[in-house]
């Protein structure tokens, strides 16, 4: 034997609650999509800001590390004692047996007199 439901009479409005839950429950999957969706945008935002700041750091290591280098050199420059001959020779000083020679730009020309008229 087959069950049925009975059918409400001509005029009568068939009032079940399934429409309402349906909708509901497509709200509340929409919504938790939704924020699953913004979760996952806000961490690969975060990740890519991460990311650059990680890129920044290198780079500033690295001109540390040429910095670094640089001061090394000038430690050991006047750890052994080389700094003092370059810096006697940027004020002029020569070796006994050494000769110098001095490169300077050339003078400029003096301007010609026109003719007709006195020089002072």
């Amino acid at each position: 034997m087959r069950h049925s439901k009975a059918t409400p009479a001509a005029g009568l409005l068939r009032s079940t609650a399934h429409g309402v839950r349906r909708i509901i429950i497509v709200g509340v999957i929409a919504v938790v999509a939704a924020w699953t969706a913004y979760a996952f945008a806000q961490e690969a935002y975060i990740g890519h800001k991460l990311s650059q700041q990680v890129a920044d750091l290198h780079h500033q290591n690295s001109l540390l590390a040429a910095q670094n280098n640089g001061y090394r050199k000038d430690v050991q420059s006047v750890t052994t004692g080389a700094a003092d001959e370059e810096q006697a020779r940027l004020n002029g000083y020569a070796r006994a047996a050494e000769r110098l020679y001095l490169v300077t730009a050339p003078a400029s020309p003096t301007p010609a007199v026109p003719a007709g008229t006195t020089a002072p």
